[in-house]
């Protein structure tokens, strides 16, 4: 039997359909049950495979994500927790950590736990990957619609970052999807709402899960200059494109890459399960996010592949200002991210995007 293609026109849609709900749309819900009590969910499904859950509960991040009943993220063993569980001390963050296919990391500090100097505050102790997953968001609105690009589906919601005598950092959220698509886009819109320049520091923990990553799933970018920092990383920087099976005691693994673009300044980096047919892809702009680290960690109970691009690497408040590299937004300034993640199906895609990541910097742009 043939796959089933759904109807995508609006026609054809009100002819077959009672009501879109039957096909696509969103549903809202809070959670009920355990530590993820109170949390605030919203379920998009597009009516082409892809059904994923956004947490405006938590930082507008997204934990479950599902391509024609296939799990896709990686979702760790704490589950989805409700932000009252987070302890910022140290990395008691991992306590908290779903995974998810897109868990958010920053916004005042992203990487190891840390203490830094601020002009009022003095020393100020500054938690693992920060505060702002654990954070629930406000504004919170839905939104489904023919439009001329046909059917869409949005959540939006502003997630807040403040701090008497410190910072006041928001962070705006978009999530798109259209009927019938198998990706959705991420629109972000970081603010420095207070009236003194401040530290911006984020990236993005995109966690991919078994069974897209197996043994022989591999990693494809355009990737002009790779390199590692840790003696772990070190020894398996010449395989970092090659995943093996799950193992115990296996230790993690980070990569961090410079990217080509296309001529429009755009790269896409993928896990690719040739077995299966399926991958995981990520798009986005380098120029928006760029640093970009790869996580591999094969441990049992543990097996995750994540993309973590950002505008810093994840290495810490005081080692980011050390280096020279600390972003400052001033008042009122922002810094836009947009990306999209999708579902590579079938041969002809993966061996599409290959081709396109192969001409990368061919007269377009080097990141």
């Amino acid at each position: 039997m043939k796959s089933w293609i759904p109807e995508t026109d609006r026609g054809s849609c009100a002819a077959c359909y009672g009501n879109m709900s039957q096909l696509a749309g969103i549903r809202r819900c809070i959670l009920a049950d355990g530590k993820a009590a109170g949390v605030e969910a919203a379920d998009l499904y597009t009516g082409g495979g892809l059904e994923f859950t956004v947490l405006p509960g938590r930082g507008m991040d997204i934990a479950g994500c599902r391509y024609r009943g296939i799990p896709v993220s990686y979702i760790s063993k704490t589950g989805i927790t409700a932000p009252a569980y987070h302890d910022p001390r140290q990395s008691q963050w991992l306590k908290s950590f779903f995974a998810g296919i897109l868990t958010t990391c920053g916004i005042s500090n992203a990487g190891p736990d840390c203490m830094d100097m601020h002009p009022v505050l003095g020393e100020v102790p500054y938690g693992l990957h920060g505060d702002i997953s654990n954070t629930a968001a406000d504004q919170v609105g839905t939104w489904e619609d023919w439009t001329p690009d046909g059917y869409q589906m949005k959540v939006t919601g502003r997630v807040s970052e403040g701090c008497l005598h410190g910072e006041h950092l928001s962070l705006r959220r978009t999530v798109t999807a259209r009927l019938g698509e198998k990706s959705f886009r991420i629109r972000d819109e970081y603010r420095n709402e207070g009236n003194t320049p401040d530290p911006l520091m984020f990236f993005y923990h995109i966690n991919i899960g078994h069974p897209i990553l197996d043994e022989g799933s591999y990693f494809i970018s355009a990737s002009e200059r790779v390199w590692a920092e840790t003696p772990a990383s070190k020894a398996g920087l010449e395989g970092f494109r090659v995943c093996e099976g799950p193992k115990a005691g296996v230790t993690e693994q980070q990569f961090f890459h410079e990217f080509r673009t296309d001529q429009e300044g755009l790269t896409t980096a993928a896990l690719v399960n040739d077995r299966l047919k399926l991958g995981f892809y990520l798009t986005y702009m380098p120029e928006q996010l760029p640093c970009f680290a790869q996580w591999k960690v094969g441990r049992e109970g543990e097996y995750v592949f994540a993309f973590e691009p950002g505008n810093c690497h994840p290495i810490g408040r005081n080692e980011q200002r050390k280096r020279g590299i600390l972003e400052y937004l001033d008042p009122m300034e922002t810094h836009l991210v947009e990306m999209e993640l999708g579902i590579l199906d079938g041969e002809d895609e993966i061996e599409a995007l290959k081709d396109k990541i192969s001409r990368y910097g061919v007269g377009g742009k080097r990141k």
